[in-house]
């Protein structure tokens, strides 16, 4: 019992405690540790190169159904992003279209997620953000798709009900 005290996992467990898998009393993060980030991508985001024109993008805007457009490189690695909002007024300006670029319109990403970031992980970044929407990379910084606060938490209620129910 002393031992309790000082060491609250056995030796089998202390490991997967460490690494973040281990299913704990607590509800919350026993069911986070259910979620796995990779599942959770959406990638029906269209993404832009930094050169492209004004006039470019907003033919991409017509064809997209996301507000979020992730700027990326001709290596498939992130750069940063554009917000709907952010170009909503001067996307009617037709005089601009060949003389502003995505690379002038778009701005920093608020974070980044790594699709091998554990559940507790995106989750803390989005509470230091207050982002309902963070890119995704891959380990080497290629650009995967986004993952959603509203995805995340539609996962976890239904994984809380499977958990629930057994």
């Amino acid at each position: 019992m002393t031992i309790r005290i000082f060491e609250p996992y056995s030796i089998y467990s202390k490991r997967l405690a460490k690494s973040g898998d281990l299913i704990t009393h607590d509800g919350d993060k026993a069911v986070l540790t259910l979620l796995n980030t990779s599942e959770l991508i959406e990638r029906d985001f269209i993404a832009v190169r930094p050169e492209q024109s004004l006039g470019e993008l907003v033919k991409v805007v017509a064809k997209s159904k996301r507000n979020i457009y992730p700027v990326i490189d001709k290596n498939e690695k992130l750069q940063g992003m554009i917000l709907l909002d952010d170009i909503r007024e001067i996307m009617f300006a037709t005089e601009k279209y060949d003389e502003l670029f995505v690379y002038n319109l778009m701005k920093e990403c608020p974070d980044m997620v790594c699709d091998m970031d554990h559940m507790e992980t995106v989750m803390e970044k989005f509470d230091k953000t207050g982002a309902w929407n963070l890119p995704v990379v891959d380990l080497i910084g290629r650009y995967l798709g986004f993952v959603s606060k509203s995805k995340i938490f539609s996962s976890y209620r239904s994984r809380l009900k499977d958990v629930s129910h057994d």
